[in-house]
């Protein structure tokens, strides 16, 4: 169901969750709740087409903003923040990327650890317990694991290894940690890759999951209530299934998004910078012009000429970044997430208002709001703002154009951080040169 009046409020406050049948999501009251990669890529054997991994200098810091009402800006209060803060991190830690979702934030630390802060009812913190945290903690990965990159699904999370496994952890009731079972886990389990699988990208919408292995393959798990495993079935699977990209296409990268009590879609970006998209299509964000769900991959129809290289999902609209430096969105528009001066929603790809003369390096998406990093180590920020999301200090319900994040003098940012579902908002940034 499209979302309605009350649908933030749905989005933030859901500690009891429960499903409706066909695959939907009932909530009680009560609290639960990117990398400037710009696309979904990992950093397992290759970028994937990815842009540059967002690797941080000493002196580096982690800067958040937005939502805080579970502690997920992990500065140690719970309080909404209108222009960044620092994440308060451990002493001596350094944070080579970070992303959040609903309402709990990952890291991945320069020594491949993995950091985690906000609510926990469901474990997604993965330190073994319940127990939210306003301040990060060390994600309980099995001895001798290194993670290379993390992604958050909505109450639950999601680590790609050095060696191309992935763990989970968190909510689980319908198998969405993808291990075979429907038990919650605090700490992480190994998802059921089908046997010699390595996987070299991962990506986490609400409730499922996308992984690109190293034959190009594409596997889903998850919730399948709008197609969005791609499998060309709604059935629901708490083991990986492959998704069914066309005969002779190559996939460089994928890219997962949607709304835990909404449809999903997922996205792949390919070797000739085309996109497929697949799953829910109710505002046209899967891009082919329709709003018909799609239970296997089409191609977005991109303007003529238009090469993508970045590519991300938000709640129901899609964010891509051109091999020339442009930004198109598609989808829905109601809090001007498109960026394009409007509040229209568009089925097909519109360019991004970028100012004059900006060059844009990174994108990534949030449920109503983006960021793009600039070539000049600035943050340009559209869409939804009425709890400081988009970082400018003040407090406007939405800007349908792009404006710029508040960062303190004296720095440029060198990786973005955000999630399908995020209404927070993180960036690593090192002292200018």
């Amino acid at each position: 169901m499209r979302r309605g009046a009350g649908w933030r409020q749905v989005t933030r406050w859901r500690p009891a969750v429960g499903r409706l049948a066909g695959g939907g999501l009932a909530v009680a009251a009560a609290l639960v709740f990117l990398a400037l990669p710009a696309v979904e890529a990992a950093v397992v054997g290759g970028r994937a087409g990815a842009a540059p991994a967002g690797a941080t200098a000493s002196g580096s810091s982690v800067l958040a903003w937005g939502v805080n009402n579970a502690g997920q800006l992990g500065d140690g209060t719970t309080t909404e923040r209108l222009a960044p803060v620092k994440v308060s991190l451990p002493q001596g830690v350094t944070v080579t990327s970070v992303r959040t979702s609903c309402a709990h934030t990952l890291a991945v630390t320069s020594t491949g650890q993995v950091l985690a802060w906000g609510d926990n009812q469901f474990g997604q913190l993965g330190d073994g317990t319940t127990s939210s945290s306003d301040l990060p903690v060390q994600v309980s990965l099995p001895p001798g694991t290194t993670a290379a990159a993390v992604r958050p699904g909505c109450v639950n999370s999601f680590a790609l290894t050095s060696t191309g496994r992935v763990l989970a952890w968190g909510y689980n009731k319908e198998g969405e940690l993808g291990d075979g079972t429907t038990v919650n886990s605090d700490v992480p389990v190994p998802v059921m890759l089908p046997p010699g699988t390595v996987v070299r990208v991962i990506s986490a919408g609400a409730t499922h999951t996308l992984a690109l292995t190293s034959t190009g393959q594409v596997l889903a798990w998850g919730i399948n209530v709008s197609g969005q495993l791609g499998d060309g079935t709604t059935t629901t699977s708490g083991t990986p299934v492959q998704t069914q990209i066309p005969p002779g296409v190559t996939v460089t990268a994928v890219a997962a998004g949607g709304e835990f009590a909404g449809g999903e879609h997922s996205l792949a970006l390919t070797s000739a910078g085309l996109v497929l998209a697949w799953g829910d299509n109710i505002a046209g964000e899967l891009g082919d012009g329709s709003t018909t769900d799609r239970h296997v991959p089409v191609f977005a129809h991109l303007p003529q000429g238009a090469k993508i290289r970045g590519l991300f999902g938000g709640c129901f609209h899609t964010l891509a970044l051109t091999t020339t430096g442009q930004v198109l969105a598609w989808g829905d528009n109601q809090r001007g997430q498109l960026g394009d001066g409007t509040t229209i929603e568009r089925h097909l790809p519109v360019r991004v208002a970028i100012p004059s003369g900006t060059t844009v390096t990174a994108i990534t998406a949030g449920c109503d709001h983006n960021l793009a990093a600039t070539s000049n180590g600035r943050v340009l920020a559209w869409g939804i703002a009425n709890d400081g999301e988009l970082g400018t200090g003040t407090q406007p319900p939405i800007r349908k154009n792009p404006v710029q994040v508040k960062l303190p003098s004296g720095v440029t940012v060198t990786s973005l951080g955000l999630g399908s579902e995020a209404f927070s908002s993180f960036a690593i940034v090192k002292k200018a040169q």
